[in-house]
């Protein structure tokens, strides 16, 4: 994709996960990690947070957060900051500058908000659209704005690309209470929920708004923490936490059965995938025991309660050789063919 294209699409709701035509607020995020508990041991460490790991009850780090008072130090605090980052969080800082949003509120206290990061990204697309280095990383590279500009110092994507914005304005978040909760552990049913073995980021609850800016910090406290995980193809998700079983006042609902021919050529093109579905097929034969079936990369669950069914279907869609079909019996289709009867 050209730059050009880049910037006629800036202002498109991004499609994430399979979910389409949501509002932002609405669009979840989730991971199915390898180990439950290091993943929420993880989440509880602010530690694993990158840019975000900053104690706000230190004067000197809300400081390098928020940025000096005198607008004229901000651009080398910020440049210099910056320049400290690692790749993955200077990914990061960009994201968030994408998505920076600046309040103002009147002499009547009527509040009004101005989406300044998208702007000030539009102007730094525009400012690489017209520049020759840029030009030139691009034929040895691709097209990709993100990783060139990470590749250089504070001062040239500030002073030569404007990444930071009029004196660092998209640099340094407003000291408000929105901002401050980035510096503080995600919270269980507060920021996210746990799914049978989903941890579910409702965008509504996060203070990292934006489905790549969300997706960002979590693969960053992840990698930061070793914690594998694999991201599971997001339809409708129950947001609601599991609940304990309570006494049924009606029939329980009939069992099912769940069957699927999986592809090793997809199982196999990650590593981190291979091992979190060899884990999750073990579980599922532990569960399930003379009800489960895996021979010749056909997965068959029988007596299945209807209500697991839909987690499965999301969770190996991607790595099924062809679309699940309830009523395709793969067995007799084959003994057909080599019966000749069907071609």
């Amino acid at each position: 994709m050209k730059l050009t294209d880049i910037l006629r699409q800036i202002n498109e709701e991004e499609v994430e996960n399979g979910i389409k035509s949501l509002p932002k607020e609405d669009v979840e995020f989730a991971i199915i990690p390898t180990d439950m508990q290091a993943a929420l041991n993880a989440l509880d460490d602010t530690k694993n947070y990158g840019i975000y790991s900053k104690n706000l009850a230190n004067q000197a780090e809300r400081d390098i957060i928020f940025g000096p008072n005198r607008d004229a130090q901000k651009p080398g605090v910020a440049q210099s900051e910056w320049d400290s980052y690692s790749p993955k969080e200077k990914f990061l800082k960009i994201e968030e500058i994408k998505e920076r949003i600046k309040r103002f509120s009147d002499k009547d206290g009527n509040i009004t908000y101005d989406n300044i990061g998208e702007k000030s990204w539009k102007r730094t697309l525009d400012l690489l659209s017209k520049d020759k280095d840029y030009a030139a990383w691009v034929e040895e590279n691709g097209e990709n704005p993100e990783d060139y500009l990470i590749s250089l110092n504070g001062v040239e994507v500030n002073k030569k690309y404007k990444l930071f914005g009029d004196y660092s304005i998209v640099f340094f978040p407003q000291k408000l209470g929105d901002e401050e909760a980035k510096y503080k552990p995600l919270q269980q049913d507060t920021n996210f929920i746990i799914k049978d073995d989903k941890i579910i980021f409702p965008m509504k609850d996060s203070p990292y708004k934006g489905g790549k800016y969300l997706e960002k910090v979590i693969t960053l406290i992840m990698d930061t923490a070793g914690v594998k995980f694999t991201k599971p193809v997001l339809t409708q998700l129950d947001t609601t936490p599991t609940q304990e079983p309570t006494l049924p006042t009606e029939p329980k609902s009939s069992s099912t059965t769940f069957k699927i021919t999986l592809d090793p050529k997809k199982i196999k093109a990650n590593k981190e995938n291979s091992d979190a579905i060899k884990s999750r097929i073990a579980q599922l034969k532990n569960t399930y025991e003379k009800n489960f079936s895996y021979s010749n990369n056909i997965l068959t669950i029988n007596n299945l309660p209807p209500e697991k069914k839909n987690d499965l279907i999301t969770f190996f869609a991607p790595y099924q050789l062809k679309p699940i079909n309830e009523d395709f019996d793969l067995e007799r289709y084959q003994m057909l063919r080599r019966a000749g009867i069907i071609k």
